[in-house]
């Protein structure tokens, strides 16, 4: 699976976002990361399956902090980003560049810095059903920025649905997973997440979740 989504991001990778190695004083043990900037005019070289592999295993090596690894595929886009920051439930992971994405329980709730950002959500009845890997309908609500940015609320119905058992292979994990089906409509907009959740414990261990028009879906790999 990891050389798979590697591949993934790496054949669409037209610039990279992810914070640059750091001094001592950077959070997370100066991170070594992938280099680059989500501004569409800035080039960057285009990474390969194995040199995204081996920087993953390096961002592994230099911090015990969790760490995922993010794309947006419409963006052409991807990122390594630490946890940067904690609170109960919620989990940031961020670059140093001040681009971040937080987390419930490996659920998008928030990301900043990106553009149309989603500036906040309520996730938990969904949460709820994903991470419990049980079928139900549940009510979701989004607010995110738009073009003129202002903020959008979008309240959509969702209809949870697990599916087959998998192997979620990533970073240091190598777990039984569950794959879940989350699909949302409102009267203009229409949308699929999918999940592979740990098939002993919950956990969230890959999410693919639509987040605002213009950044259309991010897809998150949990590494540790």
């Amino acid at each position: 699976m990891t050389r798979r989504f590697l591949s993934g991001l790496a054949a669409g990778a037209l610039v990279v976002l992810a914070g640059c190695s750091g001094g001592d004083g950077d959070s997370g043990a100066g991170l070594k990361m992938l280099k680059g900037a989500l501004a569409p005019k800035q080039e960057a070289k285009l990474p390969d399956a194995a040199q995204l592999s081996a920087l993953m295993q390096q961002s592994l090596q230099a911090t015990d902090q969790p760490i995922v690894a993010v794309a947006i595929p419409k963006r052409k886009s991807i990122a390594v980003m630490p946890r940067i920051e904690s609170n109960g439930a919620y989990a940031t992971h961020g670059t140093s560049d001040r681009r971040s994405l937080t987390l419930k329980q490996g659920m998008v709730t928030a990301t900043r810095g990106l553009g149309e950002d989603l500036m906040s959500s309520d996730v938990d009845a969904a949460l709820a059903l994903v991470r419990g890997r049980k079928p139900g309908s549940v009510q979701r609500v989004q607010r995110y920025l738009d073009g003129e940015n202002q903020t959008v609320a979008l309240e959509t119905t969702c209809r949870v649905t697990p599916g087959a058992t998998v192997r979620y292979q990533a970073g240091e994990l190598d777990r039984r997973a569950v794959k879940v089906q989350e699909s949302c409509k409102a009267q203009t907009t229409q949308f699929t997440n999918n999940y592979q959740v740990d098939a002993a414990n919950g956990r969230i261990l890959q999410a693919q979740q639509w987040i605002s028009p213009l950044n259309g879906a991010l897809l998150i790999q949990q590494l540790r």
